[in-house]
């Protein structure tokens, strides 16, 4: 199994950068179009500017590394600065925050956070503290652009968060969870996850480190949405680089006990045949409850391996457009039993019609 031939040629230095030195201008030139288009050129910068190789980087791609990483800096300093807000609004009410995905990368200063652009904050709050912290919010600055009465049915029956929030000056957009996945489909054990989040003196929590890479790999492997999947890949990548050889069976015994084996599964599968990660070959069994039998492993490789891969023509190969729409329909069936996808699909294609003949 190989990831796609002109994807390589930034994937490779994702996983070793010092295979700079060997680069030439045309590989430059590529690398910097896949890098942008992965957003991930920011990242690309951290890895070389660690690993003291900026200086082999031709200067017209160094220029574009260097104002990629301008421009992560400064919304990293606009995200601290917003939870901070956000922990102190939220703690006057009596509930501490919990951040997720590229926020919490940030703002707990791990390695994924590097170098690391966002669309939004992602934040999870118990279920039960929902509704005032919206109404709370609502007060001070923030409001939904969700008006359509459907959309804000879809969201709060079928998902599991609310409608994204926007704040009326800075316009920073905060989606705001009860769960890290639609419960309608299966159930995640909430609770057991809140159970381990490591909150700060500020009230800000942060999930473990386990539970960082199986939230991710869950986002990933089960939404359908691979628009930023190198991206997350990448994520996973350096936060699994963070486990010691003993963290390693606790990682699989954590997804276990979450019953989210499969996701992680392939989430660490796809990491160490794309971006080279250290995991262990004895991590998983044919016996372990959650994995993949050989047919749906053969199915999966097939399409995932055309999806995690900078979304440029450079990147592509026959098959991506395929993989893509059986892997966003494969994303809406996990989240919604037929009977609620099915009219809530007639619903947005009535819609879409309507749109189109005004």
């Amino acid at each position: 199994m190989v990831c796609a031939k002109g994807h390589r040629v930034f994937e490779t230095l994702l996983s070793n950068p010092f295979l700079a030195k060997d680069y030439s201008d045309e590989q430059w030139d590529q690398a910097v179009r896949l890098g942008r288009s992965a957003n991930l050129l920011a990242r690309l910068y951290q890895l070389l500017a660690d690993s003291d190789l900026l200086k082999v980087v031709p200067q017209k791609a160094h220029h574009h590394l260097v104002s990629a990483s301008l421009q992560a800096q400064k919304q990293r300093m606009q995200v601290q600065w917003e939870v901070k807000l956000l922990a102190k609004e939220l703690l006057s009410i009596g509930v501490r925050p919990i951040l997720l995905k590229g926020g919490a990368y940030i703002y707990a200063n791990k390695s994924a956070g590097q170098g690391r652009t966002l669309a939004d904050i992602d934040v999870l709050v118990r279920k039960c503290d929902l509704s005032k912290v919206e109404r709370h919010l609502k007060t001070v600055g923030w409001y939904s652009d969700k008006v359509d009465d459907y959309d804000q049915y879809y969201y709060r029956e079928w998902t599991h968060e609310i409608p994204p929030l926007i704040h009326y000056k800075r316009q920073t957009v905060l989606d705001i969870h009860h769960n890290i996945f639609p419960v309608l489909r299966f159930r995640i054990d909430i609770e057991r996850l809140m159970d381990k989040v490591y909150f700060d003196a500020d009230g800000v929590g942060t999930l473990q480190l386990y539970d960082m890479i199986i939230h991710s790999a869950t986002h990933l492997f089960f939404e359908g949405e691979f628009e930023s999947g190198l991206r997350d890949l990448s994520d996973m990548d350096l936060l699994v680089r963070e486990l010691k050889v003993e963290d390693w069976l606790k990682l699989k015994h954590r997804a276990q006990e979450l019953r989210l084996v499969r996701p992680l599964f392939y989430a660490l599968r796809y990491c160490r045949h794309c971006l080279s990660s250290p995991v262990p070959d004895d991590i998983w069994t044919a016996r372990d409850t959650g994995t993949p039998n050989a047919l749906q492993l053969y199915v999966a490789d097939l399409l995932f391996t055309r999806v995690l891969i900078p979304h440029h023509a450079l990147a592509k190969k026959p098959g991506y457009r395929l993989a893509k729409f059986l892997l966003y329909w494969r994303g809406h069936v996990l989240k919604m039993p037929l009977s609620v996808l099915v009219p809530h699909l007639l619903r947005k294609l009535t819609r879409s019609i309507a749109v189109t003949k005004d």
